[in-house]
């Protein structure tokens, strides 16, 4: 099922294509009424289930269409839809890449460990635990598919690839895998240790 960005003719398009690039304002604003929308539903599509962020990257990618288009970097209206979604997955892309680092199964790795020899102590053993409770997962899959992506940090393809995953599904997947992983963060007291 494909969303359609584009509700004009390509001459109504490539008309307001010019206007932005010659920076008229309300070409802007109709182009923002014109695509809004379509952009909206498919960063849906690219985000975890629920992810709160869906509106800001949606405006994220409108901001970065337009710049290239008041910039003139995008004449061909035809590409328009390939290009916006192209920003799409890179905007989504990189705003999980940048949550990495702040999630508990991150984490696991990349405790900082303290100045002193009892806050190093308390690092190793939590790091234990957690690589302990990461082995208790039920799934097979989740256990590999956490130590994939988050531990080796291999990409998303890589570990789509070699749990045969399709890549459509993999965020529901993760979100599933990630989500069970705190329940047992949670049973042994020390979710919050990692937060």
């Amino acid at each position: 099922m494909s969303v359609s960005l584009v509700h004009g003719t390509n001459v109504e398009e490539a008309n307001v294509v010019a206007r932005i690039a010659a920076g008229d304002k309300n070409a802007e604003r109709e182009f923002v009424l014109r695509y809004q929308q379509g952009i909206r539903v498919l960063v849906r599509r690219h985000c975890r289930p629920g992810d709160g962020a869906v509106e800001d990257l949606a405006q994220d990618v409108l901001l970065r269409v337009l710049e290239r288009l008041r910039a003139g970097a995008i004449r061909d209206t035809a590409a328009l839809p390939a290009y916006i979604q192209a920003t799409i997955v890179h905007a989504a892309s990189a705003e999980y890449r940048s949550r990495r680092s702040t999630a508990p199964v991150e984490s696991i790795e990349h405790i900082a460990a303290a100045g002193g020899p009892t806050d190093q102590f308390s690092v190793a053993q939590l790091r234990q635990t957690l690589h302990a409770l990461l082995t208790e997962l039920p799934v097979a899959r989740d256990r590999e598919l956490l130590r994939l992506f988050y531990l080796d940090e291999e990409d998303k393809e890589e570990v789509c690839k070699k749990l045969g995953i399709d890549e459509a599904h993999f965020h529901r997947v993760v979100f599933r895998a990630r989500e069970r992983f705190r329940a047992l963060l949670d049973r042994a007291g020390i979710k919050e240790a990692l937060t």
